[in-house]
């Protein structure tokens, strides 16, 4: 079995017969303790640190919950809990919540089935990104959640008034991310590779949809990365002039 930081789903797929809920889960949590031990890995606690909305799109921003800053791996989904945050910050989580969130064995299955997601979706942004063809197991996963997703039409009648409202008829725990594998599907199949990327700078990994005019953006934010950038830039610039300067008074002297 090879290993791969940050992902259980490699035991998801190299043994599915023993793939279980509380097996898959207690995977999880070892590969975050050891990620943690040996990859300078920050677990995000339940009230801690907010998520990232401003990549553009609803599943770069599920990418993003696993990220770098200054030499860190943030991972923002490490918990039930943290999962169900964010489902319901982007308006996935049913008004009233989940009966999944409630139950702590299927809380933690949507936790397995949303860090696979991720990772697919992540294999499958890293392909397309370079003109590669997307791996299959890719597409087996987000079509798997996208067909979870059935919406059947049911006609109501109230004060005499009739209505048509849209009800779920699949899988409630695969529906609650089912936003987020439409997104992908979105662009895969509608975007730009070329506008899809991921920030410039070296200690940052973050996720966007290039959205601007000239499709030059480079940084997944000014205030994270850009201005930092600017000023590492400025403050190299300086030192270099300082040493050239030094480099002239030395060679002046009798």
């Amino acid at each position: 079995m090879t290993s791969s930081p940050f992902s259980c789903y490699t035991a998801w797929t190299i043994t599915p017969q023993l793939a279980t809920p509380n097996l898959l889960y207690f995977i999880l949590q070892a590969n975050l303790v050891y990620n943690r031990q040996n990859h300078n890995l920050q677990v995000m606690n339940d009230d801690s640190e907010v998520f990232i909305w401003d990549s553009g799109a609803l599943s770069l921003d599920f990418l993003n919950t696993r990220r770098f800053d200054q030499g860190r791996v943030h991972e923002g989904i490490s918990t039930p809990r943290r999962l169900e945050m964010w489902l319901a910050q982007c308006g996935a989580l049913p008004s009233g919540g989940s009966s999944f969130t409630a139950s702590p064995p299927a809380a933690r299955m949507l936790l397995l089935e949303g860090t696979r997601l991720r990772d697919e979706i992540q294999q499958a942004m890293h392909a397309f990104t370079s003109e590669a063809p997307i791996p299959l197991s890719s597409l087996h996963t987000i079509n798997r959640v996208l067909d979870s997703s059935r919406v059947s039409l049911r006609l109501g009648s109230e004060d005499g008034t009739s209505s048509l409202s849209e009800h779920e008829t699949g899988s409630e725990l695969l529906t609650l991310l089912a936003p987020i594998a439409t997104s992908a599907a979105e662009l895969l199949a509608g975007v730009d590779p070329h506008r899809v990327r991921q920030c410039a700078s070296n200690t940052c990994v973050t996720w966007f949809l290039d959205s601007s005019k000239n499709g030059r953006r480079r940084w997944c934010s000014m205030a994270r990365c850009g201005n930092r950038a600017k000023a590492k830039k400025h403050w190299d610039k300086q030192r270099a002039a300082e040493a050239a300067e030094r480099v002239e008074a030395r060679a002046a002297q009798p």
